[in-house]
């Protein structure tokens, strides 16, 4: 019954943490100097209400989870430290940390869904059913992260105990590691970065 309610209660999580954040950056435009648990708390509180607002008898949360698919460890893990960054301008996650999980989100995605969604022969989503490469390899990159002293490293290491634990719906490895909306988000952040380095060297060149 425990485990059961843990993960109900996983399924508005990554909705509530991207509202949160969203707020975050509402009161930022609005120039609210207030920052701290007081803020958060009440930001936290708006959130959750807003996601309970019934459409068509649902909540907004509702919704949402059926709407949508899993969303992976690693994804609730950024939204995390993207909530406690931006609330306490406090580095939780280095530049390097970012990339290492952009870089993941979007080679891993580019790796499985156009596979899975029919663009080849082969579906790499069934090596997430049993022991297969994918376990080989997220544990080999787990460890090199976690060697390199990479924070991005302890979400896989948690992703990895999330699965051994059964805390999504899902028994499929991929699904933990991974999701779409953490794909796309890793490619844009990805695109963002290259523009940012890309932006210098041209003004150098003119």
């Amino acid at each position: 019954m425990i485990h059961t309610t843990f993960i109900l209660a996983l399924g508005p999580l990554c909705p509530w943490l991207m509202l949160l954040l969203g707020l975050q950056a509402l009161a930022g435009l609005c120039r609210l100097k207030t920052r701290g648990w007081l803020r958060l708390l009440l930001l936290a509180v708006v959130a959750a209400g807003l996601l309970l607002l019934p459409i068509q008898s649902v909540s907004i949360a509702g919704w949402v989870r059926g709407l949508s698919a899993e969303f992976s460890i690693p994804l609730t893990g950024l939204l995390v430290v993207a909530v406690l960054e931006t609330e306490f301008r406090r580095e939780l996650f280095s530049n390097a940390d970012w990339i290492a999980a952009w870089a993941f989100g979007a080679l891993g995605g580019l790796g499985l869904y156009p596979l899975a969604l029919g663009w080849g022969s082969f579906d790499p989503y069934e090596w997430g059913w049993r022991f297969s490469p994918l376990f080989v390899a997220s544990a080999l990159v787990t460890s090199l992260l976690l060697w390199k002293q990479s924070r991005f490293g302890l979400l896989l290491l948690l992703a990895t105990t999330a699965y051994q634990l059964r805390l999504l719906e899902s028994a499929n490895y991929w699904d933990y590691l991974l999701d779409p909306v953490y794909c796309v988000t890793s490619l844009l952040a990805l695109a963002v970065q290259l523009a940012k380095v890309a932006r210098p060297a041209a003004s150098a060149n003119a």
